[in-house]
């Protein structure tokens, strides 16, 4: 049960790690399409994932292409934008049981946000290919906004978009800090673990109850 889930008006959604399921690595450290790039360019991706993490807040704010740093690795020796498809195929995928809440959020009249932290050819990718434009009330990325969370400006920007008191904002996030911060404002927080989707199903259910009645 979540403290004053009964003014409850919007949820703002974190992506990955919540709605978004994060692969394991193997004993080999690498995750499958790792070791898929790792067999079809010769390449190291470890040097990759160093490059990106090196570039890693350029990356959500905007400011770098993630292709500039591929091809940065991988030079002519592959097309850039087929490891960047390659990448975006690999790393989505949906918690279906969070897709039906999400479903389930809409009937019951609660506005949802999605809170993307990412570069700006993803951002676009999961909006327009893998529709999640049309599964939110609204999106709010980093490399838009040029802030990334747990940023109390970010907090402030997506309060000031929904209108809305901070008891009536619900964040749900699998980061301590990004709850911590939400939570400093005067927003409800949700610590969401791997896999807890039915906790937090149970947690929500006065709302979803009011949404059948």
């Amino acid at each position: 049960m979540i403290e004053g889930i009964e003014h409850l008006r919007a949820v703002v959604w974190d992506f990955d790690g919540v709605l978004n399921r994060q692969a394991r690595p193997g004993a080999d450290g690498l995750l499958d399409w790792q070791r898929e790039l790792a067999a079809d360019t010769g390449l190291d991706p470890r040097d990759l994932m160093r490059r990106l993490a090196a570039e890693r807040a350029a990356l959500l704010t905007g400011k770098a292409d993630i292709l500039d740093v591929i091809e940065g690795w991988a030079g002519r020796l592959v097309d850039a934008e087929d490891v960047l498809e390659l990448i975006l195929e690999a790393t989505h995928d949906p918690d279906p049981e969070l897709l039906r809440l999400i479903d389930a959020l809409a009937e019951a009249g609660v506005v949802q946000v999605l809170a993307l932290d990412t570069d700006s050819r993803r951002a676009r990718w999961l909006a327009q290919d893998r529709d999640w434009a049309v599964r939110v009330d609204a999106i709010v990325a980093s490399n838009e906004t040029g802030l990334i969370l747990p940023d109390p400006a970010a907090l402030a920007g997506i309060q000031a978009s929904l209108g809305l008191a901070p008891a009536e904002i619900l964040l749900i996030d699998d980061t301590v800090a990004h709850v911590a911060a939400a939570e400093k404002r005067g927003w409800l927080g949700w610590d969401y673990p791997p896999g807890g989707a039915r906790a937090l199903v149970a947690a929500l259910m006065p709302l979803l109850l009011r949404g059948a009645e």
